[in-house]
């Protein structure tokens, strides 16, 4: 069986569909998988044994190489679990070919008319394009990262991630409407420092997270340790894989730790549980603002508050986080 997968982005929704390339092998043990994916997350997928190759691309005269390609090797079952404009397009003139739902309606009244509806997990609404082809999905699932082992043991080493019990903020998010205000995390900082944790490593990648982690951290301070900007996404993978607890926005690394299995602190703000995104495979509490009427404002995040207020993380102080993570490690 020659079988093609389709999550183009993003690091987190990429991470979320993983789970498919276990439950395609367990029922089709020797079949050749392969996967199309946006050449900025390909390092997302690049070390899973499970996938036989990536396809990636970066701009429209590559996703037209992609295309050639998908047409040239006649895959027996492909799977579309992005549904867009660049995966109909790859997909055109082709069999076989199983889409997964992402309930754009049901979405839209939530989001517009705050409509609620039944919560499926992203990675079960994966999963149901795998059943459209008659292949039987779990209940539980993982999700899967493989860093390089030298990389791992390198960071192992330079920072010192056996050595005493730590904590990992990751403060920053894709969108201004899913970052928890880095006043906070300086407050949660000082008080996980006064009973819980000797050290606190600050991951992210971008010039905002920079920003964020210098803040958060300051100069000089040997127990809050900013690694923002400096890090690979393995190196990124093995500071969050061997973490006590990761506290951490709407992210891709969410993701990432939940790979792990770790403790997560998952602070929501414009999103809510009916979308589907809490890392639901691990052990977490979600932090969120339950009664806040304008929540969900939109099911991705925005660049800022269309109300103006910013109450859905405004309004989660960093007391109520503080006690969230006290009672999760008892």
């Amino acid at each position: 069986m020659k079988i093609l997968i389709l999550r183009l982005s993003s690091m987190g929704d990429i991470l979320l569909a993983t789970p498919v390339l276990d439950t395609i092998k367990k029922k089709y043990p020797d079949s050749q998988i392969d996967w199309v994916v946006n050449k900025k997350f390909e390092e997302t997928l690049r070390s899973n044994p499970l996938i036989n190759k990536v396809l990636s691309f970066s701009d429209r005269q590559g996703l037209r190489f992609v295309k050639k390609e998908i047409d040239s090797v006649q895959y027996d079952i492909i799977f579309d679990l992005h549904r867009n404009s660049k995966t109909y397009f790859l997909t055109r003139g082709l069999k076989n070919v199983f889409r997964y739902n992402k309930r754009l309606v049901e979405r839209f009244l939530l989001v517009f008319f705050k409509r609620k509806y039944n919560i499926i997990p992203a990675t079960k609404m994966y999963f149901a394009a795998l059943n459209k082809a008659g292949i039987k999905t779990p209940d539980k699932w993982e999700l899967s990262f493989y860093p390089d082992q030298d990389c791992e043991a390198a960071a192992v080493c330079k920072f010192e991630l056996k050595k005493e019990p730590y904590a990992v903020f990751v403060p920053g998010a894709s969108y201004f409407t899913k970052i928890w205000p880095k006043e906070y995390f300086i407050e949660l900082a000082e008080m996980l420092f006064l009973e819980k944790f000797k050290k606190i490593i600050v991951v992210g990648k971008g010039e905002y997270e920079e920003m964020i982690g210098r803040f958060i951290c300051g100069e000089g301070n040997e127990r809050c340790i900013n690694l923002t900007g400096k890090l690979n996404l393995d190196e990124t993978a093995s500071v969050l894989k061997y973490a006590d607890i990761v506290i951490t926005n709407d992210n891709g690394p969410m993701h990432l730790a939940e790979c792990f299995k770790k403790k997560i602190i998952a602070i929501f703000g414009c999103t809510t549980e009916e979308l589907g995104f809490f890392p639901y495979s691990t052990d977490f509490k979600a932090v969120e603002v339950n009664d806040l009427k304008c929540r969900p404002c939109t099911h991705f995040g925005k660049r800022k508050c269309p109300k103006g207020h910013f109450k859905c993380m405004k309004n989660i102080s960093p007391e109520s986080v503080y006690k969230t993570i006290t009672d999760f490690l008892k």
